[in-house]
């Protein structure tokens, strides 16, 4: 917390929306993926400050293969991004998080500022329906200013999988800033109002009602990318 906070002051960080985070019930935060999420971590700090809540983070399963990085996500309560890890967690009534751009989205280079890479990415929906909970779409466009990224990192990350013969891509970013410090920008995350749908709970294996569902998050992540 007093490094978050430090980084607050150090970003001049504002939130535009927090009133659309429910302050009791599930609900799952959908983000667009800035490098570090830098921007995510100070959401929660922020939520935590004001209502006492732990957002609850949905992360690719490989974080938990990676010495050091498993320990400090278990810390912070990040968990594997399942669809039974998310149910159970809204199910319980928790704030969860996810980024459905993952790594190919947290990679990209500079000249991809405020573009979405979500590819085929529904599960985030798939989980809202069968859940009933609230998605609520977040981004931080300035967030992408934090570091200077000259080249895309999955482009380099797919070049070494085929060399090395890998069974999997890791993104490779070159990320510039102050040291080690990111650049001072001013950060502004803007917080949707909530987005919901009347599907039942089995509509979550009809692919219809899941695009459906994913056109408007999307749709509506991409408006927050166009603000300052």
């Amino acid at each position: 917390m007093p490094y978050l906070g430090a980084l607050d002051r150090y970003h001049r960080y504002e939130i535009d929306g927090l009133e659309h985070v429910p302050r009791r019930g599930p609900a799952l935060l959908v983000a667009f993926h800035s490098f570090l999420t830098i921007d995510m971590f100070l959401l929660a700090r922020a939520i935590y400050l004001r209502d006492g809540r732990i957002v609850r983070g949905l992360t690719d399963k490989l974080v938990f293969r990676v010495p050091g990085l498993r320990d400090v996500a278990s810390r912070l309560g990040v968990v594997a991004g399942t669809q039974s890890n998310g149910l159970e967690l809204l199910r319980r009534g928790a704030i969860a998080a996810c980024m459905p751009g993952g790594a190919l989205e947290w990679s990209r280079p500079r000249r991809m500022r405020r573009t979405m890479r979500w590819g085929e990415h529904r599960g985030y929906a798939r989980l809202a329906i069968r859940s009933g909970a609230p998605i609520i779409p977040t981004a931080c466009p300035a967030a992408d200013r934090a570091y200077y990224v000259p080249f895309d990192g999955w482009t380099i990350g797919l070049a070494l999988q085929r060399c090395l013969g890998a069974s999997r891509a890791l993104p490779l970013p070159i990320a510039i800033g102050l040291g080690p410090l990111p650049m001072p920008v001013r950060l502004v995350q803007h917080v949707a109002p909530a987005i919901t749908t009347d599907e039942p709970p089995d509509a979550a294996d009809d692919e219809r009602a899941v695009r459906r569902l994913d056109e408007r998050v999307r749709d509506t992540i991409a408006g927050l990318l166009r603000l300052p």
